[in-house]
């Protein structure tokens, strides 16, 4: 009987570390589940349908601009686009955590949702989001890695979240916060109202588009201490000054009390 027992537990282990060594292989080299394949310069696009590449492209070329202005750019870095809506990877990419329409992770982009590449826009829990703004944000996620290192960066550890998600906004949102009639202060106002008015953990970041507030948040953050102060991403990654002193700070700059 004893020996019955030890057959079967070692049979459940190695049945159990299969499933794991499966899924681990999964999560780092998705791509071998996808049928087609397109390269396009610093991009490599994977799908099981047919998709509009030429919108894509096009919308990838976009984000790509803009991610070049970060301090993180590598030309030698290759992005990996995987289009999982209504593909079973969408339920293995689900064990990071629900809820998302977009992930990187590990070296890759994987998009949750459909997308619709000639109106450059993607179906958002909330609303409408922005291809391009969408592309270029994971694109940051993915250098964060890349940078300072997959463990410094995943679902495990990172830094805070208006570091890790405020700097990728505010290099995806460049257009916007380089237009004529953009100002930084009317911004931070703008935010304090919305939190007054909202009831939930969500902001109109721009219209139609609403986002966590730690996002728009963590953008202005992000946004004073690089335009503001001229501190670079990697000195705001070490600077261990508490969110909420920052934040004062930017308040005091905007003279919001």
């Amino acid at each position: 009987m004893k020996k019955a027992l030890k057959k079967i537990t070692a049979s459940l282990i190695v049945i159990l570390l299969t499933i794991l060594s499966g899924l681990i292989t999964v999560t780092f080299s998705p791509q071998m589940l996808f049928a087609k394949k397109i390269e396009h310069q610093a991009f490599t696009i994977y799908s099981n349908t047919d998709f509009d590449e030429t919108h894509l492209v096009s919308r990838l070329d976009d984000a790509y601009a803009l991610i070049k202005h970060s301090e993180l750019h590598d030309e030698d870095y290759h992005f990996d686009v995987l289009l999982a809506h209504n593909h079973f990877f969408n339920k293995i990419e689900d064990l990071q955590g629900k809820g998302v329409i977009a992930r990187a992770t590990a070296g890759y982009i994987t998009l949750k949702v459909p997308i619709d590449p000639k109106n450059n826009h993607v179906q958002g829990s909330v609303g409408k989001i922005n291809l391009t703004y969408l592309l270029a944000h994971e694109m940051i996620h993915n250098l964060q890695a890349n940078k300072y290192g997959l463990l410094n960066f995943s679902p495990l550890k990172h830094p805070p979240f208006w570091k890790l998600e405020g700097y990728p906004e505010y290099i995806a949102r460049r257009n916007q916060l380089h237009a004529n009639d953009y100002s930084l202060r009317s911004e931070i106002q703008r935010y304090v109202e919305l939190m007054k008015a909202s009831n939930n953990m969500f902001v109109e970041v721009t219209e139609g588009h609403f986002v966590p507030f730690y996002y728009y948040k963590g953008r202005l953050m992000v946004e004073y201490l690089m335009d503001i102060k001229g501190m670079t991403y990697d000195e705001i990654l070490k600077d261990d000054t508490s969110e909420e002193v920052v934040f004062q700070e930017v308040l005091q700059w905007t003279k919001i009390s």
